[in-house]
């Protein structure tokens, strides 16, 4: 909601830092550390790294498409292949 505000009455390029702060991962991981151990969080946190590839790929792919095919047809085909490279990934590590 915040990020909404500040896009349309501060300026859009601060959106982005916004975003980007960690605060769900953060709140994850500390409950993940206080219910389960410090090696669980450690392995949430490589996970989530692996994972955050795929994030910046969602975020190119989103922001080359908008323009081109319009915003729903972008968002539809980024998140579909951000879903298609993320299941590849696990499928990959899995092995």
């Amino acid at each position: 909601m915040g990020i909404t505000l500040i896009a349309k009455y501060v300026n859009p390029k601060y959106t982005g830092i916004i975003y980007a702060l960690p605060v769900i991962l953060l709140i994850a991981v500390i409950s993940i550390y206080l219910n389960s151990g410090a090696e669980l969080a450690r392995r949430t946190l490589k996970s989530t790294f692996v994972y955050e590839i795929t994030l910046v790929y969602f975020i190119l792919a989103f922001y080359l498409l908008i323009n081109r095919i319009g915003f729903w047809w972008a968002l539809g085909l980024a998140l579909i292949s951000w879903a298609l490279i993320a299941f590849l990934i696990q499928l990959i590590l899995k092995g």
